[in-house]
């Protein structure tokens, strides 16, 4: 294990001063390693704070937290704060020295000792519900941040560094012993840095056509810098897909102690070294702050076996069905996804909404469903408005609509799963990262000044995907390190007819990438059809000609009311 607990270099400022140091230290569990978590006096509020600019700056969290002083002496420098009102870091540090406090070790005592005896001796699991741990995880792959992301059940919060603001590099690329000591490890490794290259030397040429071709119209922008600022967003909507899915990014998350304990079993287990690598640094952090509940978690030897099981089983049932994938290019807009259940979600959103109400006689859910079957359009139509027509902009779709499943199959692009996969409500099952497929093109490649961007393009794609379904013939795992973010993979979302209406209403507005929020409002074309009467409550975001200008003019508006 690297002395950094991740595969990277240690990637904070790490010159931190004496006072900087006592900070740090009051606040997270350590100063000098990529794995970290935040203690308790960090309160949630700040947290907050600090993990909402996460995605956009490429300065660890612990870092971030001391840019807060500077922020504060800009604001006292413009009036915008008193002297009262400002702290050093240099304050806070002799603070926390010469704190008298309250003794607490007894306390702490009594409440390792009450852990001890009720989970330990009696198994009360529903204690670890209480026990929530705050954990950052910096320079991991674009492939292990999935992983962390995806427990059983799917519990957790998370947050990553931004592909659409943030410019990567050839430092940015991660090889694990797995990947070096494969036989295909320097083919990996050389078409890895070509990606890269390309992502380098286009991303201007990029700018250049976008500028070009007013694909955004500068003069409708209130100044140089929104239009700057988005366009830049845009370049980076495409170059991303150049990069490859070993390069690194920052995530953090929170889980309950239940959640974490069975998630970072399942890691320890895992068939990537990466992977099990990062889980054992994040059960030896977390152990600093719930000791008693993750004492136990170690690695499960039915998942290893299951897996190893499972493959072999599969292989041979996949190859005596001759069971064959063509390589898709520019995959249509209609083969992106596939229903694979259809219910009557109407009369079964209307049932729900009858039950959920009940009436005088507290009725049966089957007896709701028969008076619904026995309604006419006209009456449907009226229990749904009165249902569902008030909703306001910020109102979720009322509990009564988690009854009835929609399952919908996507194959779609690493880049735009990676950001649709943050939808925990959703049930999902998902292949793995894989260039079995092919791969997508970005938009706007057609474009005049484009031309030699689609040629490289195509030719390292090409490359790429040749070598990860070589790779895969040998190890299907490794090969999750060959593919690019615009490879496709397939995934399954199983979603209750709420879950639909906020996927679709998230997913589909103005400044979210046009590949998932075209798949989403294709998506929804065919849910008006399966559902005619709930689908005209779903606010689908469907005006293609709407852009990222307004919610950068927003941005930028607040940022001149905070003086920033």
């Amino acid at each position: 294990m690297n002395s950094t607990w991740t595969l990277a270099p240690y990637m904070s400022k790490g010159n931190y001063t004496e006072n900087e140091r006592i900070v740090l230290d009051h606040f997270f569990t350590n100063v000098d390693r990529n794995v970290y978590c935040a203690k308790n006096a960090l309160s949630s509020q700040l947290w907050a704070y600090l993990v909402g600019q996460y995605s956009r700056t490429h300065v660890s969290l612990r870092d971030r937290f001391l840019q807060l002083f500077d922020d504060q002496k800009i604001a006292l420098e413009k009036w915008n704060i008193t002297q009262d009102e400002y702290i050093s870091v240099d304050e806070l540090a002799d603070s926390i020295k010469n704190q008298s406090g309250l003794k607490l070790e007894a306390f702490e005592k009594k409440a390792s000792d009450f852990l001890k005896k009720w989970w330990v001796d009696y198994g009360h699991n529903s204690l670890k519900d209480s026990d929530t741990i705050r954990i950052a995880v910096e320079w991991i792959s674009q492939n292990l941040t999935k992983v962390i992301e995806s427990p059983f059940p799917c519990l957790g919060n998370f947050q990553e560094k931004s592909t659409r603001y943030i410019a990567f590099g050839k430092e940015s690329l991660i090889f694990s012993d797995q990947i070096k000591n494969s036989i295909y490890g320097k083919e990996i490794v050389d078409a890895d840095n070509k990606l890269i290259d390309i992502y380098e030397k286009f991303s201007p040429i990029v700018k250049e056509a976008l500028d070009q071709n007013n694909v955004l119209k500068k003069e409708e922008f209130t100044s140089e810098k929104v239009y700057d600022s988005t366009l830049n967003a845009k370049v980076f909507d495409i170059m991303r897909y150049t990069l490859p899915c070993n390069v690194s990014t920052s995530l953090w998350a929170s889980f309950s102690a239940r959640t974490l304990e069975t998630h970072l079993s399942y890691m320890l287990s895992h068939a990537l070294e990466e992977v099990r690598i990062v889980a054992r640094s994040m059960l030896e952090e977390a152990l600093q702050l719930s000791p008693w509940l993750l004492m136990h978690v170690e690695e499960n030897p039915y998942e290893i076996t299951r897996r190893k099981k499972v493959d072999e089983e599969v292989n041979h049932l996949i190859k005596t069905a001759s069971v064959e994938n063509k390589i898709y290019k520019g995959i249509p807009r209609e083969e992106r996804f596939t229903i694979i259940s259809e219910w009557n979600l109407d009369n079964n959103i209307l049932a729900s909404i009858l039950f959920d109400a009940w009436g005088e006689e507290g009725i049966s859910y089957k007896q709701a469903l028969d008076m619904i079957e026995k309604m006419t359009a006209d009456q449907k139509e009226k229990l749904m408005e009165t249902a569902l027509a008030d909703r306001g902009k910020f109102d979720r779709m009322p509990r009564a609509l988690q009854h009835s499943t929609f399952m919908v199959e996507f194959i779609l692009d690493f880049g735009a799963y990676r950001d649709i996969q943050r939808q925990r409500a959703t049930k999902q099952l998902r292949q793995w990262v894989t260039a079995v497929h092919g791969y997508d093109y970005p938009e706007y490649i057609d474009l005049p000044g484009m031309e030699d961007f689609k040629k490289a393009y195509d030719e390292i794609m090409m490359e790429v995907t040749q070598l990860a379904q070589k790779v895969s013939q040998d190890d299907k795992y490794v090969a999750q390190y060959v593919g690019a973010l615009w490879h496709l993979v397939r995934t399954t979302f199983e979603m209750d007819p709420g879950q639909i209406a906020y996927v679709v209403e998230l997913r589909t507005t103005p400044q979210w990438h046009h590949s998932y929020r075209n798949l989403f409002i294709d998506l929804f074309q065919e849910i008006k059809k399966l559902a005619p009467i709930f689908s005209k409550y779903v606010r689908c975001g469907d005006d293609l000609t709407a852009s990222r200008k307004e919610q950068e003019e927003k941005s930028e508006a607040k940022r001149k009311a905070l003086g920033l």
